[in-house]
């Protein structure tokens, strides 16, 4: 976008290529260029050495999504212009002109205006396409007409001002018809054989007629469904259209492969989030229109509200694997994040990774003098005594905590075990483990509460958020993570004490580090020793 000395609305400006300048030189472009969040915005441009006009507002949001739109559309006529021409049935033209229709009810559908700006228009369509008048103004998707049609038709009875004009007296069907139909066909990415343009305008007038003919009828009141909407055959049945290859819906491709390979459905969240935040940040969800330029304005976007880190951990690595995979899977040619590259800053460690004693043991008062507040869910309470509990003698992931379910605490081996399994819950690694019961929770009363629960989850769904608050309510320090903290604090208890890495390991999902490592298993024997050997909290009152 560029910007005009004085004036804080943006323009949109781009150059026509060389190799095609002559050819498009003086052709008008229809532009209907508003996203489904904005009000109607639709120009009409003349094509010169380049194509320039306001983008009609300083809401830079607003102003980025019809600079895209305007863009894709322009590159698409560039494109067709090189392309060879194609002939289409008659049953695919007539889907083709249903775009008209639907074009009009999408700009109009809530506000169809005053009915008198569609009769006009009707009137002088009508005349257009039965040949009884010449140099008609271009059918309007913002209809204000009454002073041409006046001047033709008088204002009396439009129907019969009309039908006094002989018919097929002139072939006016270019100069109404022709901005629609070549905005339809740009869309669609056809360049129609010139044996078929004739046929094709007629249909987009009658498309257009008939949509002035609903949407007077919507402007007096009536809602009711068109049975002439019915008529057109699905777009998706021209053979001759590109089927739209959509982000969200590259994004579910890869996962179905990528579950059937293991992948857990955190990492798909994940993802998700990453390509919403992408399509919320381009206005569209068209992937074959993303280019390096869009993401990395989508990178500079994201660094204004995140930190470096979380962009290049967070949101790049989900959309860089999802275009990835649609370049290996010939869905597209290039992937578009490639061109993203972000170094995050160098982090200072001011502090362990790990709860000390004292927040350890401060957290740890705070869990067993829990009280439930009035109206609180029993199995969030539950979540805020017993999830960091948990966390703080296994050193499991706080998430996997709160999926147990009361089948997942049992006996094993002649020891009470957790079963940390994928079956009640997204695991990291995708396998399950057994980690046995440290003493101090069965003295703290864990095995009766887990009796005394119903089946299913011991906790309530979505108690992640309300586990860390209640957490960093005790330990007010960010420089720690309220959750994560104790899987630091065990591994250090662990070398302290000598504990051996490979059971430790086992105990926390962790992978072995060697091959060698790798050899047997790890039996609930021997994490039950290195369990029980860990040293009990010290209660500490919560500063």
């Amino acid at each position: 976008m560029s910007q005009r000395a004085g004036s804080t609305v943006p323009q949109f400006r781009i150059r026509v290529p060389t190799k095609i300048v002559d050819r498009l030189r003086g052709k008008r472009v229809l532009l209907s260029i508003s996203t489904p969040d904005d009000y109607p915005f639709v120009r009409t441009v003349t094509i010169g050495s380049d194509v320039a006009f306001s983008l009609g507002t300083d809401d830079r949001t607003i102003a980025e999504a019809r600079q895209a739109n305007a863009l894709d559309h322009l590159r698409r006529l560039f494109d067709l212009t090189e392309a060879a021409p194609i002939s289409l049935s008659h049953k695919d033209m007539v889907a083709l002109s249903g775009e008209t229709y639907r074009l009009y009810q999408e700009i109009h559908r809530d506000n169809p205006g005053e009915p008198d700006a569609w009769m006009y228009h009707k009137a002088l369509s009508r005349a257009a396409l039965e040949g009884r008048i010449k140099n008609p103004p271009p059918a309007a998707l913002m209809p204000n007409e009454v002073n041409t049609a006046t001047e033709l038709f008088g204002t009396g009875d439009l129907t019969a001002a009309v039908n006094a004009f002989p018919a097929d007296q002139y072939d006016a069907l270019e100069d109404r018809f022709s901005l629609l139909a070549d905005w339809v066909l740009i869309r669609q990415r056809i360049h129609l054989n010139p044996n078929d343009r004739q046929r094709f305008l007629r249909l987009v007038g009658m498309a257009s007629l008939d949509a002035g003919w609903q949407l007077r009828r919507n402007a007096e009141g009536d809602y009711s469904p068109d049975p002439k909407a019915q008529r057109f055959p699905a777009i998706e049945s021209v053979a001759a259209i590109k089927p739209r290859q959509t982000i969200t819906g590259l994004l579910d491709l890869w996962w179905a492969e990528a579950k059937a390979t293991g992948r857990s459905r955190t990492t798909y969240d994940t993802y998700k989030g990453a390509v919403d935040r992408l399509v919320k940040h381009l206005g569209h969800d068209d992937a074959n229109r993303v280019t390096e330029q869009d993401m990395l304005a989508f990178k500079d976007a994201r660094l204004k509200v995140v930190t470096a880190k979380t962009l290049k951990d967070g949101d790049l690595p989900g959309i860089k694997s999802i275009f990835g995979w649609a370049v290996d899977n010939r869905r597209l040619t290039k992937n578009p994040a490639d061109a993203v590259k972000v170094k995050a800053e160098k982090k200072i460690r001011t502090r362990p990774k790990g709860f000390t004693d004292q927040e350890a043991g401060a957290i740890f008062e705070a869990c067993c003098s829990y009280v439930q507040k009035p109206k609180e869910d029993p199995r969030t309470a539950a979540a805020k005594r017993w999830a960091p509990l948990i966390a703080c003698y296994t050193g499991c992931r706080i998430a996997e905590a709160l999926q147990l379910r009361k089948e997942d605490v049992r006996t094993e081996s002649g020891h009470h075990v957790f079963d940390l399994n994928p079956l009640a819950g997204s695991i990291k690694t995708g396998t399950y483990r057994l980690v046995p019961v440290h003493p101090h929770l069965i003295e703290l009363g864990l095995l009766r509460f887990v009796a005394d629960s119903g089946d299913g989850p011991l906790f309530a769904r979505g108690s992640y958020k309300r586990v860390l608050d209640f957490v960093r309510a005790v330990v007010t320090d960010e420089r720690v993570q309220p959750n994560h903290a104790w899987r630091h604090r065990l591994k250090s208890v662990s070398r302290n004490l000598g504990f051996d890495p490979r059971v430790v390991d086992a105990i926390q999902g962790h992978a072995a580090r060697t091959s060698g490592e790798d050899y047997g298993d790890v039996s609930v024997l021997a994490m039950a020793r290195v369990i029980n050997a860990i040293p009990r909290i010290a209660k500490t009152p919560p500063a």
